[in-house]
């Protein structure tokens, strides 16, 4: 998985922690209002807009987060309300004659930045939270904060600490993913041969078992089965019979397209999708029978008998049905060859 797909992943994941904090931090930050209230000793309308300005940007987040999952849009939208509320209260402060307790909310708002970190890009978190030093930095001419020197005291260090627990969030995510991806892995192909399994089908067709996207690509289906395969391995045991279907599936996948997918339908039987690219059907279907044929094995000479059907756009599983019937035909008249579905 390419970064940016991690990323979007990483974002969905934990959009939900990431737009409650946002609405959270954006409704909490008026209500301290109230505190600037008890800081002046009465009713006092002097940051009543700076506190509410917050409004502004926590709308626009609001807006772009119900069009957007995009985390690369979504993420530093997020920063910047967080930073707008950094500077919303620094508007207010300015204001206010008692700071006694501007270090409290600088660290208060570090840990803002802690929740943000889990959905964010580690690099992005990192850049996006070190900026908060530069918002007190470029207020303290007009704020001249009494405790200046010790939010930066305190600061860094609770700034270092929430790297690492970004960088482990990060860790911990990635371990998740790709053990989801081995996982969803293992649901879809074969363990033998590597060719995928019937669970891919799922992904292809819709609830009504048709093909998905095919309105201009012709589809057929070709199933072949491997020519006496029992008696390979009634002769030369299992695990001879294991090495024929992994031969016979990397000589039929070197044939295929990128875009045709090989899934094992069951025991020595296999499906492949094919898509017309070049050629026609049974040419392609027996291209992969020759390289069978064609490939040397431990247990001499194997070969595949090969049935094809045209998908025609209605159930599936009946071009599934036409191309066994194929098949059988192909077996019936002397194996090793490919046979066309024909009404």
């Amino acid at each position: 998985m390419n970064k940016n797909k991690y990323y979007q992943s990483k974002f969905e994941y934990y959009r939900t922690i990431n737009t409650c904090m946002i609405i959270a931090v954006s409704i909490l930050s008026i209500g301290y209002y109230l505190s600037d209230c008890y800081l002046f000793g009465k009713f006092e309308l002097t940051t009543l807009i700076p506190r509410f300005s917050i409004l502004l940007p926590f709308t626009i987040f609001m807006i772009l987060n119900h069009k957007t999952n995009s985390f690369r849009i979504m993420v530093p939208m997020s920063y910047f309300v967080a930073h707008c509320v950094m500077w919303c209260t620094i508007w207010a402060c300015y204001f206010l004659d008692d700071l006694r307790f501007a270090c409290v909310g600088f660290i208060i708002i570090n840990f803002i930045f802690l929740v943000l970190g889990i959905a964010a890009p580690l690099k992005l978190a990192f850049i996006a939270h070190g900026l908060l030093f530069l918002d007190i930095s470029i207020a303290e001419p007009f704020i001249h904060y009494p405790d200046f020197a010790m939010m930066f005291l305190l600061g860094i260090p609770l700034y270092m600490g929430i790297f690492i627990f970004d960088v482990i969030i990060e860790k911990t995510y990635r371990d998740q993913m790709e053990m989801k991806l081995k996982l969803e892995d293992h649901l879809r192909h074969d363990v033998l041969t590597g060719a995928y399994n019937r669970n891919i089908i799922s992904s292809l067709t819709d609830e009504k078992h048709l093909f998905k996207n095919t309105a201009d690509t012709p589809i057929a289906i070709a199933i072949y089965d491997l020519d006496k395969f029992k008696l390979i391995n009634d002769t030369y045991g299992h695990t001879a019979g294991d090495d024929v279907l992994i031969g016979v599936t990397n000589a039929v996948r070197s044939i295929l397209h990128p875009n045709e997918l090989l899934i094992r339908w069951g025991g020595e039987e296999f499906v492949v999708i094919m898509k017309e690219s070049c050629g026609n059907f049974i040419e392609h279907a027996d291209a992969f029978r020759k390289a069978v044929e064609n490939t040397k094995f431990a247990v001499g000479k194997v070969t595949i008998s090969v049935g094809v059907a045209v998908y025609d756009g209605g159930d599936y599983q009946k071009t599934i049905q036409n191309a066994d019937t194929a098949l059988y035909e192909a077996k019936n008249n002397g194996r090793n060859q490919v046979v066309m579905y024909n009404d």
